[in-house]
């Protein structure tokens, strides 16, 4: 990573922590206890690098059921999903998992469940843009328990699970995850740190890993203006990327993001990232900066909340997460919340 660039990402790691609560699902109740969130995504893209060139495909449908009984504390919470690429056309169990909530403002969770690292995350505070840089650096879905304590501003987020991007139903080495949040009107902040023991002994070229992730997010709003940023520094993570010579082992990226609502039905969104990537040796494998202009529109809002997008993104060195190449890249998609 040029000097400039390194120097930049260090300094935001330090002087910067914002961000706001306020992202709303559309919901259905059921009954008084019961409700149910519904969710469709699709979209097109177009990239001259890819293997594919042009795509047009259904990418999830996910039902999301809640119950929760008020008098005795007892929650449930279910996640069906449909998903294609990753994991192919298949259906699933995303997360499923009962919780307690006590009167003092603590909360339990047992069960499998997605971890809340990251402000673009596996489960982002909100899908703000399509082509996201950072793929699978996140925690991702575990088999735990989990707590979190909220008063007044303040939470507290901590959880002991099988594997924080593993989930292999392995307890002998367990994974750790804690999290900090600021909760203001116009702003929300979250720090997080993910832990995870990892035994290689099957892979002599490898040695065990103590994979970490820090992850500092903010977002503030002030009338219809946005302002989003997100950093993450990770280490002895074994990450494979869409190149197969290309291994990654450490590194840090940084995200800056600012929206603005022109209308009710009208916003657009500006976005820039930079990552630096490692491998085992040290070496620099990625050295890549993105920019992104997502303008929004909103068809319905309400009961059923449907928006369509655009990204338009120029992306300088390749991202090999996902792998974005050297070039420009076009996506329109639709996102529907019922």
């Amino acid at each position: 990573m040029k000097k400039s660039n390194k120097s930049l990402l260090r300094i935001t790691s330090v002087s910067i922590a914002l961000l706001t609560a306020g992202f709303s699902h559309a919901k259905t109740d059921l009954t008084d206890e019961l409700s149910v969130i519904g969710q469709f995504d699709a979209f097109y893209r177009s990239d001259s690098n890819a293997v594919i060139e042009q795509q047009l495909k259904t990418t999830e449908f996910q039902l999301d059921f809640d119950y929760n009984h008020a008098d005795s504390g007892f929650s449930a919470h279910l996640e069906i999903e449909g998903a294609r690429g990753q994991y192919g056309g298949t259906v699933r169990t995303e997360g499923a998992f009962i919780g307690y909530r006590t009167s003092d403002n603590l909360n339990f969770k047992i069960g499998n469940f997605i971890s809340p690292a990251g402000y673009e995350g596996a489960e982002p505070w909100d899908r703000k843009t399509r082509i996201t840089a950072f793929g699978g650096v996140y925690s991702y879905l575990q088999n735990g328990v989990a707590a979190q304590y909220q008063k007044g501003i303040f939470s507290l987020y901590g959880a002991v699970v099988d594997g924080a991007w593993t989930g292999d139903n392995d307890f002998s080495t367990p994974s750790y995850e804690l999290n900090f949040g600021l909760n203001l009107e116009n702003f929300v902040m979250r720090l997080g740190y993910a832990y995870e023991e990892y035994d290689n002994s099957a892979d002599s070229s490898l040695p065990d890993q103590d994979r970490t992730m820090i992850n500092l997010w903010g977002q503030y709003t002030l009338d219809n203006l946005l302002l989003a940023v997100e950093y993450n520094v990770f280490d002895e993570m074994n990450r494979v990327t869409t190149d197969p010579a290309v291994t990654l082992w450490k590194g840090d990226n940084l995200m800056l993001f600012a929206s603005y609502t022109l209308s009710p039905k009208w916003s657009v969104g500006l976005r820039y990232s930079m990552t630096e990537y490692d491998d085992l040796s040290g070496n620099m494998v990625q050295d890549s900066s993105e920019v992104t202009l997502t303008p929004r529109y909103q068809i319905l809002s309400g009961d059923i909340n449907w928006e369509i997008r655009a990204d338009l993104r120029l992306q300088d060195g390749d991202e090999l997460v996902n792998g974005i190449l050297d070039g420009t890249v076009f996506e329109l998609g639709t996102t529907v919340k019922f």
